[in-house]
C-alpha cells in the first residue's frame, strides 16, 4: 500500500506551547504504513528538532499572517513556495495545526485540489470565523463544544465539524507513586507568560489564598517569549509577586521541559485559559480548577476531578483552593479521579484514530 503523504502547517517552530504538543502526539503517533507526515514551520528551533529527532521530516517556510495587507507580496511569494512544496512532496491533504493559517489552504486546496483540514484551537467570534475562511475547509476539528459554536453561528456545515478532545500520553503523566498529604499545598498555573494565559489574574488569587491559608505555594510554569510586549507581561507579573509581599510563597520555575515531573510537584492545577494542561495534569493524578472558555468545561467534570468556576468570581476560586488545601484527602481523591477520566477520555490512540478516520474519509472522495 502506497502511503498517503499528509502535509501539516505548524504555527511554530522555535518553542513548544499547548498546539505544539498536540501536533506532536499526532505526527508522531499516526499510522506510518499508511501515512508519511511532513511538517511545515515558519522557523527552526526547539519544536522543529523535536520532531526532527522523532523522524518527522521539517521544512522551514514563513508563512507571513495573512490579516496583514502590507504583507500582500510577502503572502503570495509564501503561497507560491508552499503549492512547490506540496506537488514536490505529493501531499494529498493538508492539515494546518492554526486555524490562522486557513488562507493557505485555501489557496492549496484550490490549486491543486487536494482536501483541507483545519484545527481550531482558539476561541473564535462568528467574524473571524467567516474572515479565515472556514466555509472552504474541507474539514474542521474542534476541541471542544465552546470552540464548535461560532462555527455553527457563523452557519458553517455542521458535518464538516469534528469536536475531539486534547490528548495526552498516558504512560508519561503518571499518578504519584506516593500518595500521602505533605506539609505544604502546591497550586501551579502552567503555560506561556502573556496576557491570554492571566498569569497576573494567577498572582491575585495567590494574594487571597495566601492571606488565609499559610500552608498554600504557588508554582508559575513557564517563560515568555522574547517579545517586547511578552517582557512587558512577565515583568508586570513579577512586579504584582512582589507588590503583595508574596516572594516566599510564589515560586517562577521558568520553561521545564520535564513536564511529568513539573506536574508531579503540584497538588492541584489551576488554569485561568484552557488547553492541552489540563488533560496533562488529570493524567498525572491532579484536581484542576479551571474557567469555562475553550475546552475545560469539556475536560473537567466539575466537583469529580476538578471544579470550573468563572474568572469573575475570583473569591469562588480562591475559597475552593482554599477547602482543598484544608482537606488534602478530599484533593486526593479528586486526582485520582482525574486520572481514572483520563484513561477514559483523553488517550493519544482515541485521539488519533479519530484523526485518521477524517483524512480516510476525505480521501476515498477523490
Amino acid at each position: 500500500m502506497d502511503k498517503k503523504s499528509i502535509l501539516y502547517l505548524s504555527h511554530c517552530g522555535s518553542s513548544i506551547g499547548g498546539g505544539e504538543k498536540q501536533l506532536a502526539y499526532l505526527v508522531t503517533n499516526i499510522n506510518r504504513e499508511h501515512y508519511q507526515p511532513l511538517v511545515v514551520c515558519p522557523d527552526d528551533g526547539i519544536f522543529a528538532e523535536h520532531l526532527r529527532d522523532a523522524d518527522i521530516p521539517v521544512l522551514i517556510l514563513d508563512l507571513p499572517p495573512w490579516r496583514k495587507a502590507k504583507s500582500l507580496i510577502a503572502r503570495y511569494n509564501a503561497s507560491q513556495k508552499l503549492v512547490s512544496l506540496a506537488k514536490t512532496h505529493k501531499a494529498q491533504l493538508v492539515h494546518t495545526s492554526d486555524s490562522w493559517f486557513n488562507p493557505y489552504l485555501w489557496y492549496l486546496r484550490k490549486r491543486l485540489k487536494i482536501p483541507t483540514v483545519s484545527h481550531v484551537r482558539n476561541l473564535l467570534t462568528p467574524k473571524q470565523v467567516r474572515k479565515y475562511k472556514f466555509d472552504q475547509m474541507d474539514s474542521i476539528i474542534a476541541i471542544s463544544e465552546q470552540s464548535k459554536t461560532p462555527l455553527l453561528e457563523a452557519r458553517i456545515d455542521a458535518r464538516k465539524i469534528d469536536v475531539i478532545l486534547n490528548c495526552v500520553d498516558l504512560s508519561v503523566f503518571q499518578p504519584p507513586s506516593v500518595t500521602a498529604p505533605s506539609a505544604e499545598y502546591v497550586v501551579g498555573i502552567v503555560g506561556r507568560i502573556e496576557p491570554f494565559k492571566r498569569q497576573r489574574a494567577f498572582v491575585e488569587i495567590a494574594a487571597k489564598v495566601a492571606a488565609q491559608c499559610k500552608k498554600v505555594r504557588f508554582h508559575i510554569i513557564g517563560a515568555a517569549l522574547d517579545t517586547p510586549e511578552h517582557r512587558a507581561y512577565a515583568q508586570d507579573v513579577r512586579q504584582l509577586v512582589v507588590k503583595h509581599q508574596l516572594q516566599a510563597v510564589v515560586h517562577f520555575a521558568g520553561h521545564r521541559t520535564d513536564m511529568p515531573n513539573a506536574m508531579q510537584e503540584l497538588d492541584l492545577l489551576v488554569t485561568l485559559s484552557a488547553g492541552s494542561v489540563i488533560a496533562e495534569a488529570m493524567a498525572a493524578g491532579k484536581p484542576v480548577i479551571g474557567t469555562p472558555i475553550g475546552s475545560t468545561t469539556d475536560m473537567i467534570v466539575h466537583g469529580i476531578t476538578g471544579y470550573v468556576i468563572p474568572l469573575a468570581s475570583i473569591d469562588a476560586i480562591v475559597n475552593q483552593i482554599i477547602e482543598l488545601a484544608n482537606d488534602p484527602t478530599r484533593s486526593l481523591a479528586m486526582g485520582q479521579r482525574a486520572r481514572r477520566h483520563a484513561e477514559k477520555s483523553f488517550g493519544v490512540e482515541t485521539h488519533i484514530q479519530k484523526v485518521q478516520d477524517i483524512y480516510e474519509k476525505l480521501l476515498s472522495m477523490g
